[in-house]
């Protein structure tokens, strides 16, 4: 019987293999070159894929002429959407045509594809056609796409659903809409009994996720009609999935394999040129590579979707907040993708008892958004936390003692009403005041220190790993986990080698494509170390089990007093011992060994509620009130961490995530100009770079309380989703202007400094 959930603590053996650092799994093959991503496989016969886009963020596609595209040498084929039919796919609907049907409906939507013997081939194919538009009204953000006379992007957005199951929505550019009230009916009420009501409006961009390799693929279908899809995709279970569905042929006739990801940050969930490569090798015959230039995938993959935040919040005499509204805009661009009440959670680590929330997820004319390290909580953290500092201005408080006084503790409820696993925002709090020293000494002209409070959840999803005995004696590990550079398979081999008892030397680790490794929901959501790490264990302590009584037999020991521990079998009572892998050796020699370790988080739900990584960062800026230029000096982040299985690569996703928020806080922002991206390379999308940093220090909080193995929690999200809001605040500190827009560019500061000192109203600090 596999066990219900607990809070596992480690036996020191298995805390002695954890506490020494990690060699990384996939570390030699990086390192010296030798691992290949989709970019390195090269097939006989194989074509190059291009795809001609929409120069228009919306247009009706009066004529397409491929005939002189169709006489370019070493051209094999050039598909439209009339070619292949209207064919769809998405998630959470699937509204997405694989090429462009009728109308496009943002810049740079695929329109045509085709295959040639060489890139250079299909470059000249793609001049080549010729397509007629009627240009069409465009609409690009998510308020003005819900106004009377915004132009319907998706009419018949009836059909992507079944009969009857289309949402009933305020406006047909709101593909997703939520309300939610907790508390108190009359919350209006409880706004004109506050003691102060603050309001605040937030924006924030699109950003690209910064990762190095574009979005690629090959795909080829062999003589068995099965399809085989090589991926940058982190979730290839997911795209086997939905690309069957999209061609209509059973699951077990694709298959995906994406062993190794150039990075990720979110953006490596959504697969859009997969599905034309489909056709375009149904076409040919021939095996089909499509790689995105770098300028393409900032143009026209994924990014993070834009979002405007309204905020009201009523607070007593003492600080304590009594009623808190929230009224979300969401920017989807051009299909639908996310879900409306995703925009809740702005003032999430706090006790709220009485909310109003209103959200919206909009169609609008520019590129679909994907997800982004952390999807949203980055500016969900800007707005709410800017918003504390606000009211705590306005309460003449501390800003942490404002905190302090709304923070979540033991027995309150989240802002949706769910329950909180060991909430430890007063002990991340208390930290931080320490650390920083906070209030100590006073800052300097033009100096400012600010804080941010936020929390993060730890992610599940139901996962299996394949536990195998291997004729050496060693164990091999066979997982679909797409390790996308976090590390996900030195986990499995950490935690198989600490429930086994043997040196993480004896288990491989190997990944299978989706016709030979045991289903797994892919990186994301912080969910990795979680579902891998404890299918793992499971299977590990079945494998445990099975060579115990295995090597009593080969050994001829007393049967039920072998154990294995500290890399080796052990007799009880004798003492006798012998090395694991000799013995393992012996049983490999016998039948098969093997042990199928499984995870499903509905199992193993904690009845005092959810897990969750609370975080705080104070950040001391300089501001230049001549230029508003801001630059970050010292950056002091408090984490609660769980057990932690890889120390060296822990700290590095909280150091990268320091980095990582730094450019979503001062620097990157996808702009467009009438729907077209015109920031389309990295020397307009400034990503930070090492001479871009302060000094940076994390203090660790240790719990063994979590949902991972042995106790382990999250790292991937924390550390970057705080920066902005504290840099924020720092800036207030410093000059006295409050930053309600992302990125806080020192165009952005100074205009605040020449709006303050024109007001009239003002004088000075807002």
């Amino acid at each position: 019987m596999r066990e219900a959930f607990s809070a596992t603590t480690l036996t020191m053996d298995e805390a002695e293999i954890l506490d020494v650092p990690e060699i990384r799994v996939d570390g030699i093959l990086k390192t010296t070159g030798r691992a290949r991503y989709t970019r390195d496989l090269a097939l006989p016969g194989m074509l190059w894929a291009k795809f001609l886009m929409s120069p228009h963020p919306h247009a009706r596609i009066l004529s397409i002429d491929t005939a002189a595209a169709r006489a370019v040498p070493g051209v094999h084929a050039v598909l439209t959407g009339r070619d292949i039919g209207r064919k769809f796919w998405g998630r959470p609907v699937a509204d997405w045509p694989v090429l462009a049907y009728d109308r496009v409906l943002y810049v740079g939507e695929r329109v045509a594809a085709v295959a040639a013997e060489t890139p250079e081939a299909a470059e000249e194919a793609l001049s080549r056609i010729s397509v007629v538009y009627e240009e069409l009204p465009a609409v690009f953000d998510a308020e003005e796409a819900l106004r009377d006379g915004a132009p319907i992007l998706h009419p018949e957005a009836e059909e992507y659903y079944p009969p009857g199951k289309a949402p009933v929505t305020p406006h047909p550019n709101a593909f997703d809409y939520d309300t939610y009230q907790k508390g108190d009916e009359d919350i209006d009420r409880l706004f004109q009994e506050a003691y102060r009501v603050v309001e605040d409006v937030y924006t924030g961009p699109r950003q690209h996720q910064g990762y190095i390799e574009p979005h690629g693929c090959v795909v080829w279908i062999d003589d068995g009609d099965v399809v085989h899809i090589v991926s940058t995709c982190k979730t290839p279970f997911s795209l086997r999935d939905q690309i069957a569905k999209v061609v209509g042929v059973p699951n077990d006739k694709v298959v995906v394999d994406n062993h190794f990801i150039g990075g990720d940050f979110g953006g490596k969930g959504t697969s859009i040129d997969e599905y034309p490569c489909y056709y375009l090798a149904r076409a040919t015959g021939r095996p089909i590579r499509s790689i995105m230039t770098y300028a393409e995938d900032l143009t026209s993959a994924t990014p993070q979707h834009a979002a405007k935040y309204y905020l009201r919040t009523g607070v007593g005499r003492d600080g304590k907040i009594v009623a808190h509204e929230c009224r979300a805009y969401l920017n989807s661009g051009a299909f639908a993708r996310g879900v409306a009440r995703t925009g809740l959670p702005c003032l999430s680590p706090y006790n709220l008892p009485n909310v109003r929330f209103e959200g919206y997820f909009v169609y609008t004319n520019l590129v679909p958004r994907g997800n982004m390290r952390a999807p949203g909580d980055f500016q969900r953290a800007h707005a709410g936390e800017v918003h504390m500092d606000h009211i705590a201005r306005e309460l003449g408080m501390d800003p942490i003692e404002l905190r302090l006084r709304n923070c979540l503790r033991p027995g309150d409820r989240m802002i949706d009403g769910g329950r909180v696993r060991n909430p430890r925002a007063v002990e991340v709090l208390e930290t931080m005041r320490r650390e920083a020293r906070w209030g100590d000494e006073p800052v300097g002209p033009n100096h400012g220190r600010g804080v941010a409070l936020r929390l993060r959840h730890v992610g599940a999803g139901k996962g299996e790993v394949l536990l195998r005995l291997q004729a050496d004696g060693a164990v091999e590990a066979l997982t679909g986990n797409a390790d996308q550079g976090g590390g996900a398979h030195t986990v499995i081999q950490r935690t198989a080698a600490a429930t086994l008892g043997v040196d993480p030397r004896h288990v491989r680790v190997r990944f299978g494509s989706t016709a030979e490794a045991l289903r797994d929901p892919g990186s994301g959501g912080s969910r990795a170390t979680t579902t891998v790490g404890r299918a793992t264990i499971d299977g590990a302590r079945i494998l445990k089990e099975k060579l115990e009584e295995l090597a009593a037999e080969v050994m001829g020991w007393p049967a039920g007093q072998v154990r294995i521990e500290q890399d080796a079998f052990v007799v009880d009572g004798s003492g006798e011992r012998a090395p694991f892998q000799e013995v393992a050796t012996r049983i490999a020699a016998g039948p098969a060994v093997e042990a199928v370790g499984i995870f499903d988080p509905d199992e193993h739900r904690s009845p005092d509620g959810r897990d969750f990584n609370f975080s705080a960062y104070v950040v001391d800026v300089e501001v230049d009130p001549e230029t508003g230029q801001v630059r970050p000096t010292d950056v002091l982040v408090v984490v609660d961490v769980g057990t932690i299985i890889n120390p060296v690569a822990h700290q590095g996703q909280l150091d990268g995530g320091f980095v990582f928020g730094l450019g979503q806080a001062m620097t990157e922002e996808l702009i467009h100009e009438d729907g077209k991206i015109v920031t389309a390379s990295l020397g307009e999308y400034k990503l930070p770079t090492q001479m871009d940093l302060p000094r940076f220090r994390t203090v660790l909080l240790r719990t063994e309380i979590g949902p991972g193995p042995f106790g382990a929690k999250a790292a991937g999200e924390n550390t970057n989703v705080a920066v902005g809001a504290a840099i924020a605040n720092a800036v207030y500190d410093a000059v006295g202007v409050q930053i309600d827009e992302s990125p806080i560019t020192s165009e952005r500061v100074l205009a605040a400094l020449q709006a303050r000192a024109a007001s009239p109203l003002t004088g000075g600090r807002d």
